[in-house]
């Protein structure tokens, strides 16, 4: 029982390692391209189409196959034809009836004076993610404009085509005011047996290994469970196949998603694909018959991972922000956070407010565990004689501990609580914080302008780690020298990690570290331990 401090250390020692490998895992090492690799890369990119061809069916089996590339022109090449703006998206659509650019009006790139918006969907040079469409055994039309207007702050777009046979398309765009999400609608005429083919498209994504172990890619929803298959995934095997009812499937990365929404009422089949370069995440649906016209509608998703946004589709779209392992407990406080953000607009003081809440939950069983301390604490010098009196003989000196702690009704151990139960609230909000589009970019005060980013001054960093000295300071002694000395380094080592860690959380840590020591104090001094 005498090596509660030894036990204690140690915990946390092994915290602080697998704590850091699973947050800050190591980057993955890439085999260099060989020349051949590098040439066959570069002359698939150059010829690489616009939009990604459809999936093509076998037979009346229902299976998707893999993608053929068509010899379409290139993307560049395909003009814009029209645009559609509300108060939070503003829309690119080119002659294909694709969306090819979505940025956003709200969230900015940087906190840095001047820039720019968000791009949900872009063309930047060798990248690109867009929303496509199109009918299978069909080429792709091109579209024009038909009508343009507003009706009650929303946006209509009406586009036109005809297919090679002569039949006409109408596709219908409606962006509603104040929304992320778009409905569209399309009509063909003489549709009998016709199906069609919605897809989010990505062409050379980042797969860079983020320091943070953040998902990033394709992902979708089938019969309520969560899918994520990876870029690397399809690179080894697609295409990957679902049929469910209802769902959505789409790309993202750390804060955004484009999202293609079905309804709950329709079997979709769904699929993932991939060949090194383009991937793609889409579903085929069959057509409703109106009359002679086949219709078929869908719904869009492009915007940010804002759980009460996402939330309001009614399609588990929000279960895309990644709470981790500890998600029964992250997901109450961001919903916390965010109640708290209703009646003060500052997400700092949020924060401190939560660490108030979570000491007030754990007051009691706190409380208990420093009166243990404070009694280990004046038990130190009857210890210490203990230790000298039976020099090497450990096993009567156990006996003896054993005894003097029955006698005074002290648990060795009790200490160790305060830290346990924090460890799970602590990983609960770093995911909090690390995932929550609410708080990126949200300021503090002073010179922290992002919690969701570490302290550019590493002041507060030091600042917790100057209070883990001071809470050390009123714990037990380590009856080992040792064992002291491995106790002193775990300021220093808790100091260096939280000098990346989201200031936020050093917030969280530093707050909680402060009440403590007041709480600490005040039970140490009642019971004159100090």
């Amino acid at each position: 029982m005498e090596q509660r401090n030894m036990i204690l250390a140690f915990v946390l020692s092994m915290i602080v390692l697998v704590g850091w490998q699973v947050i800050f895992p190591a980057a993955e090492k890439h085999s260099q391209p060989t020349h051949a690799q590098t040439a066959t890369k570069a002359a698939s990119s150059a010829s690489r189409p616009s939009q990604a061809s459809p999936p093509v069916m076998q037979g009346h089996s229902g299976q998707v196959k893999h993608a053929i590339l068509t010899p379409e022109a290139p993307m560049k090449n395909v003009p814009e034809i029209a645009s559609l703006k509300n108060s939070l998206l503003d829309l690119k659509i080119d002659s294909r009836g694709a969306i090819i650019e979505a940025q956003t009006i709200k969230y900015r790139e940087s906190i840095k004076p001047g820039s720019g918006p968000v791009a949900v969907l872009e063309r930047n040079g060798e990248h690109a993610i867009y929303v496509n469409s199109g009918l299978i055994g069909q080429g792709v039309p091109n579209f024009h404009v038909v009508s343009k207007k507003e009706d009650q702050g929303d946006a209509i777009l009406t586009l036109g085509a005809s297919l090679a046979d002569g039949r006409s398309w109408i596709r219908t765009i409606t962006l509603k005011h104040g929304s992320y999400v778009l409905d569209v609608n399309d009509r063909i005429t003489h549709g009998s047996g016709l199906e069609m083919y919605r897809q989010v498209v990505e062409i050379n994504p980042d797969q860079k290994k983020s320091r943070m172990r953040q998902y990033k890619g394709p992902l979708g929803l089938m019969n309520d469970k969560l899918k994520e298959v990876s870029f690397k995934d399809l690179d080894k095997s697609s295409p990957v196949r679902y049929s469910a009812e209802g769902g959505w499937i789409g790309i993202m990365n750390r804060y955004f998603i484009a999202a293609l929404v079905g309804d709950k009422k329709i079997k979709y089949r769904y699929y993932f694909k991939g060949n090194g370069s383009t991937y793609q995440a889409g579903f085929l649906e069959n057509a409703r018959m109106v009359g002679n016209d086949a219709v078929f509608h869908s719904r869009t998703y492009i915007g940010p991972k804002s759980t009460p946004v996402m939330k309001t589709l009614h399609a588990g779209l929000e279960r895309s922000v990644d709470y981790g392992w500890f998600a029964i407990i992250a997901k109450p406080l961001h919903d916390l956070l965010l109640w708290f953000h209703g009646m003060i607009s500052n997400f700092g003081l949020c924060i401190i407010l939560l660490v108030v809440c979570i000491k007030l939950l754990f007051f009691w069983p706190t409380k208990k565990s420093y009166e243990s301390m404070a009694a280990m604490r004046k038990l130190q010098p009857e210890m210490k004689r203990m230790r000298d009196l039976y020099g090497d003989d450990r096993q009567k000196m156990s006996q003896e501990m054993m005894a003097l702690y029955k006698k005074n009704k002290v648990n060795p151990l009790g200490g160790c609580l305060p830290i346990v139960i924090q460890i799970p609230v602590f990983f609960a909000l770093y995911k909090t914080l690390l995932v929550s589009i609410e708080l990126r970019q949200a300021p503090f005060f002073g010179w922290i302008h992002d919690l969701s980013v570490m302290d550019p001054y590493y002041v507060l960093p030091v600042l917790m780690g100057a209070s883990m000295l001071v809470q050390q300071q009123l714990n037990p002694a380590p009856p080992d020298p040792m064992q002291a000395k491995i106790m002193k380094f775990l300021p220093v080592i808790f100091t260096f990690m939280f000098l990346f860690f989201p200031s936020g959380l050093v917030v969280y840590w530093l707050v909680n570290n402060i009440l403590a020591i007041a709480q600490q104090w005040y039970v140490m001094h009642k019971m004159k331990a100090i």
